[in-house]
């Protein structure tokens, strides 16, 4: 059938109608729903890091806030890393949530290239445009040696990117025999230089490596704030004693960030000291410590998580084996904004018993695999079971619950021997300088499922001084022998 040249006309200009409007209804409608695009990365969520006290508190949140990652290995000598694709690789592959950029700085306090600034810029947007954390590092023992140079370096790093909630600022990496007075006063000169332009956290070195933070919480700066201290530990050298100092330095209220973590010896090499290394994330985990793992390289170390051909080293598997144990309970991601639910995980015991240990119980606590409630592992204790005897998982650690309604946690026995009449337990918190006790109702659990615990905490005074929390486990009076408790996804809401 023939066309009339203005029927063809119309029919064109309706083609063409129809499809400018599709194109521009395509254009103002995202192809997927966007629902979790108010906090769908850990910056978005918590905003910018604030010190307060000795924590170190999200802007966005006001309460202790904890990210994890990996630090770039000195920028001299492992540039084909500074790149986006590393920054990406980072983020998608292993889930960190900050990456640290170790400016190379040599004896004379000059950078090793200067060329390698650009490479920090690489690092730093990449690191922006990705919603993590990004610490600059200007990566010295002997930063003290030249003040200039920092405060060139860091005047001009603050003034680019001192807006970015992304960006803390650590203003010497190692120092090495050198005394606080000296890294004091250095500070002190190069603190200005970024306050005139951000008003970001500052991160400044403490003597002997790092380590002694004991020394600077005797004489912490106070000519600014938003400043925390750093603190560096390898497990296959540090223990206790280096725990300790910590402790100690907390205790006269300076908040600590350890920008630089390793797995292995502290010359970065040899093998992984598991043992250590899982209590050096219980213990970080328990104070809300923030860390950076040392190091995205592959540099033929121990220390290194990448082989020449792009593989994952041991330490490189472990540290994301680590990393994927704590995506999915992140704080960040349990947010209701975020696409999760409002209230988010505590503890989820997975790789670790993050800090909680146990009364009354014959051997453990342990973080094992043989049951969860989500994820892949549980607390767990053994326990001697008596007439009415009763037998505690805890941790004691002090947090403000101001705002929160609900405490819960998911727990189950094991079926070894006689439960009787059967196993009850209650979730509990102790409050207030003297430790007041509140639990919610006693729930008879079993062996073959999880049971939940809930309890209220609308009606309980000093939320804002909780002393500890945990799961109280009672026996009944015809219980006898050997059995087994369980706690799993301890939440607050």
């Amino acid at each position: 059938m023939k066309m009339s040249f203005n029927s063809f006309t119309k029919s064109l200009t309706m083609i063409l109608l129809f499809s400018l409007f599709t194109l521009l209804f395509q254009a103002v409608i995202p192809a997927t729903p966007a629902s979790a695009a108010a906090c769908a990365n850990p910056v978005s969520y918590f905003g910018e890091m604030k010190a307060s006290g000795n924590k170190i508190n999200g802007s966005k949140t006001n309460r202790p806030m904890m990210v994890k990652g990996a630090s770039f290995f000195w920028s001299n000598w492992s540039v084909p890393f500074w790149n986006t694709t590393t920054v990406n690789r980072m983020v998608d592959e292993f889930q960190v949530e900050i990456v640290r950029a170790a400016y190379g700085v040599d004896p004379s306090g000059n950078p090793y290239n200067t060329a390698d600034e650009s490479k920090v810029r690489d690092v730093v947007n990449a690191a922006i445009a990705k919603g993590i954390y990004v610490i600059i590092d200007w990566h010295s023992h002997d930063a003290h040696n030249n003040v200039n140079a920092a405060k060139s370096f860091f005047s001009r790093m603050a003034q680019e990117y001192g807006s970015y909630d992304n960006v803390i600022f650590e203003i010497y990496n190692e120092p090495t025999q050198v005394s606080w007075g000296t890294i004091k006063s250095y500070a002190e000169q190069v603190i200005p230089a970024i306050r005139q332009h951000s008003d970001n956290l500052i991160v400044v070195g403490t003597p002997f490596w790092s380590q002694s933070v004991d020394q600077a919480a005797n004489d912490p700066i106070t000519s600014s704030g938003n400043i925390a201290y750093t603190l560096h530990f390898y497990a296959g050298s540090h223990f206790q004693s280096l725990r300790e100092k910590a402790n100690y330095a907390m205790s006269k209220g300076i908040p600590l960030f350890v920008t630089e973590m390793g797995f292995v010896n502290a010359d970065g090499d040899g093998g992984i000291n598991y043992d250590s290394t899982n209590q050096w994330l219980d213990w970080m985990n328990q104070n809300n410590l923030s860390w950076a793992n040392w190091a995205i390289n592959d540099k033929t170390e121990g220390a290194s998580i990448f082989n020449t051909n792009g593989s994952l080293t041991a330490g490189g598997n472990y540290l994301k084996s680590i990393l994927a144990g704590h995506a999915p309970y992140a704080e960040w991601r349990q947010n209701a904004a975020c696409g999760g639910s409002s209230a988010h995980t505590l503890y989820d015991f997975e790789g670790s018993t993050q800090g909680w240990t146990g009364s009354n119980i014959s051997d453990g606590p342990w973080s094992v695999n043989e049951w969860s409630s989500k994820g892949s592992n549980s607390l767990k204790a053994d326990i001697i079971m008596s007439a009415n005897s009763q037998h505690y998982l805890l941790l004691s650690q002090s947090r403000n619950l101001s705002g929160k309604t609900t405490l819960s946690a998911t727990v189950k026995h094991a079926s070894w021997d006689s439960a009787g009449d059967g196993l009850h337990a209650k979730i509990y918190a102790k409050t207030g300088s003297g430790w007041a006790w509140y639990a919610g109702k006693a729930v008879k659990i079993n062996s073959s499922g999880d049971t939940t615990l809930s309890f209220n905490l609308t009606s309980i005074p000093n939320l804002d001084d909780v002393r500890e929390i945990g799961v109280q486990f009672l026996a009944s009076e015809n219980s006898n022998g050997k059995s087994a408790v369980y706690v799993d996804n301890v939440t607050l809401q």
